[in-house]
């Protein structure tokens, strides 16, 4: 991972995505790419305005650059981070006002689906460890960006010297089964063969929700979990990830982390 890209729009939210970013540049060796929307003048007096204030969370020693863009908000972010291609892009939901605002619920889900990239979804509450993520959640997928997936967590585990944690839950339907066994052996072979530590879990379904969001965020949250990978993608079948169940895991209240891979 060699290239961070980071929402900011100067809220409180947004420092806490700079302050994640920090951690990762540093544990990767990263150079940091901040990327403002606004309706400012882009000119070099914007560009130092948002360098003072990301160098308050990021330090002086990881190297950076702004990027200003102009335009309406999804537009604007989307077109930018292409023509970035940043291997990872971090972001905060939760806030008051700006960005945060506008990607509340579905509009971080759409952000997320637009791109063929990773997103790191931090949140206002999110507690960010200097260690990276001690443990990284590995849900049960039948995505066909299952591989996508299955690379970034790789990555992130090997700078972060985590523990992955295969976990489903007893409670699929139709014939998804056995995609999700190949998965999770596909993943366990390559964690294997890079020394990442790992462990599955198998839990009987404990709540009545359709999806399995509000199981898999109360697990992660009793087990010290510091991460949750999934898929951007929605995947109706087998229940594993309806619309509503992807967003509250991209919004979850527990401020746990979730790594969405398109």
């Amino acid at each position: 991972m060699k290239n961070i890209a980071v929402l900011v729009d100067y809220t409180e939210g947004c420092k806490v995505a700079l302050q994640q970013t920090r951690v990762l540049a540093e544990l990767a060796g990263a150079h940091v790419h901040v990327l403002n929307v606004t309706s400012n003048d882009i000119n070099e007096e914007e560009h130092a305005r948002l360098a003072a204030f990301s160098s308050e969370q990021l330090g002086h020693s990881i190297p950076m650059d702004t990027h200003l863009a102009d335009g309406r908000l999804m537009t604007a972010l989307t077109e930018t981070l292409e023509s970035m291609n940043p291997d990872l892009i971090v972001l905060c939901t939760h806030g008051v006002k700006g960005l945060a605002q506008h990607l509340f619920g579905a509009r971080i889900l759409a952000l997320v689906q637009s791109l063929d990239k990773s997103f790191l979804v931090v949140h206002e509450n999110t507690a960010v460890r200097e260690e990276g993520f001690a443990k990284i959640l590995f849900p049960a997928t039948h995505s066909s960006v299952a591989s996508v997936l299955i690379h970034q967590v790789m990555t992130l585990a090997a700078e972060c010297d985590s523990e992955v944690v295969f976990y489903e839950i007893d409670k699929y339907v139709g014939d998804v089964e056995g995609e999700i066994q190949q998965n999770f052996e596909a993943a366990k072979k390559i964690f294997k063969a890079k020394g990442i530590r790992f462990s599955h879990v198998k839990e009987e379904v404990n709540n009545h929700s359709m999806g399995y969001a509000r199981q898999t965020l109360n697990f992660a949250t009793e087990n010290g979990i510091g991460l949750i990978a999934t898929p951007s993608e929605v995947v109706d079948n087998g229940f594993l990830m309806m619309k509503s169940d992807k967003e509250m895991l991209l919004t979850n209240n527990q401020g746990v982390p979730v790594l969405a891979c398109g």
